[in-house]
């Protein structure tokens, strides 16, 4: 069992040893940016997942280590991602006989898989999502959620601006890209509208980032 961020850094590592440098680096050491150990925590064991908005599939990468998981899918728009995700993940499986992963490269919600998991998680994908396309795209995860199964919500918060803006000054460095955050109040009004309670709301920050995260049960 995964207990501290130090045995996250050095289980990625090694389990990223044939990715691209880069991809290496930012996958070990971001548990110290997105601590990962209190996502972790919001999984039972034996559930099936999708992870919406992979990356290069760390979290996926956990949940099997620590045998929280026995199938999930994680989906993503990078296939250099993937392929990264991909390469870290085989490694563990040898030993997780009982346990089927997959990446899909998915563009938009519906090259999601049509059907329900266990648990759906969404770990600072929303900002990345163009802001006309984003309650659809919350619903759609939704829609894949078993009934009585959990959403696992994480983004970056929106204020204080200045931890915003540092956000936003990192991801138009790694990501190239120019964000658009949404109100947490805001998501929490969808998840209601989509019939899910709300279980857990933890805000917390880590150096530069603020981090704000929802747990929700799909009725």
């Amino acid at each position: 069992m995964t207990k501290n961020d130090r045995e996250v850094v050095a289980l990625a590592w090694l389990s990223y040893s044939k990715s691209p440098f880069l991809i290496r680096c930012l996958s070990s050491l971001r548990t110290f940016i997105c601590p990962m150990l209190p996502l972790l925590n919001q999984v039972p064991g034996g559930s099936s997942v999708l992870d919406i908005g992979c990356g290069s599939g760390l979290f996926l990468l956990l949940l099997v280590a620590n045998d929280k998981v026995t199938y999930a899918v994680g989906c993503d728009s990078n296939l250099k991602a993937l392929n990264s995700a991909k390469q870290a993940i085989s490694q563990l499986l040898p030993k997780k006989i009982n346990t089927k992963i997959s990446f899909i490269r998915a563009e938009v919600p519906d090259d999601w898989p049509n059907e329900e998991f266990s648990i759906v998680s969404m770990i600072d994908v929303m900002h990345h999502v163009p802001p006309p396309l984003q309650q659809s795209f919350f619903e759609a995860a939704t829609r894949r959620l078993k009934s009585g199964g959990y959403l696992i919500y994480k983004d970056m918060c929106k204020y204080p601006y200045w931890k915003a803006t540092a956000n936003r000054i990192h991801d138009l460095i790694i990501a190239r890209q120019l964000i658009h955050y949404v109100p947490i109040q805001t998501i929490k009004k969808w998840g209601e509208f989509c019939g899910l309670t709300l279980e857990k709301e933890v805000s917390y920050s880590k150096y530069f980032y603020g981090h704000e995260q929802i747990l929700f049960k799909k009725r």
